[in-house]
């Protein structure tokens, strides 16, 4: 064999181990994608209105809801603003960032709202279209829980219903269907 076959060969080798290095390093360095159940909701990015109601104390008011949402924290996460004008309650406004516990297999809904809460929700996926979330907690010493069943029937309409009990005692219902009416411009 000659110098420049071994040399060839050598330089070959070389590569080919190389490459075989190389390769694990470069799928280790591909960013992680956001599982399937955020996906779900960051779907949902865009403008919404839907007609809502409140009930309290067997009087039900009727307005409508705005939400904005916007996809966070490069696609692991959805933010939506929603504001309403509730006839005999005044200007409403919340953030709600939702995301996904993938160790606990939970979504999660933050809420930090000015009427005025903040708290966790956390629930699972039923199937693919619905969830249901959870907060339990104190509000003036006595237990609190709200429950929020959702459907997202399609990319362009979601509803929910925000059913909050204290004591055990139902206290009120915040219904909404949502429809899409546009989209957000980029940031």
């Amino acid at each position: 064999m000659t110098t420049s076959t071994r040399t060839h060969r050598s330089a070959l080798a070389l590569a080919s181990a190389l490459a075989v290095s190389v390769a694990p390093a470069a799928r280790a360095q591909q960013p992680p994608q956001p599982a399937p159940e955020i996906q779900r909701m960051t779907a949902l990015a865009g403008k919404f209105e839907g007609d809502a109601s409140f009930t309290r104390d067997g009087k039900t008011v009727k307005f409508t809801l705005h939400h904005e949402n916007r996809v966070i924290s490069g696609g692991f996460g959805l933010q939506c603003h929603e504001e309403a004008d509730i006839p005999g309650m005044g200007h409403y406004e919340a953030e709600n960032l939702f995301g996904w516990d993938a160790g606990k297999r939970e979504l999660h809904l933050f809420s930090v709202s000015n009427d005025p809460y903040a708290h966790d929700h956390a629930g699972r996926w039923t199937d693919a279209t619905h969830a249901t979330l959870r907060y339990e907690g104190k509000h003036e010493g006595k237990s609190y829980l709200e429950a929020i069943p959702m459907e997202i029937t399609s990319v362009n309409e979601y509803r929910f219903r925000s059913m909050v009990s204290i004591d055990g005692k139902p206290h009120d219902v915040f219904v909404a269907t949502m429809k899409r009416v546009g989209q957000l411009s980029a940031r």
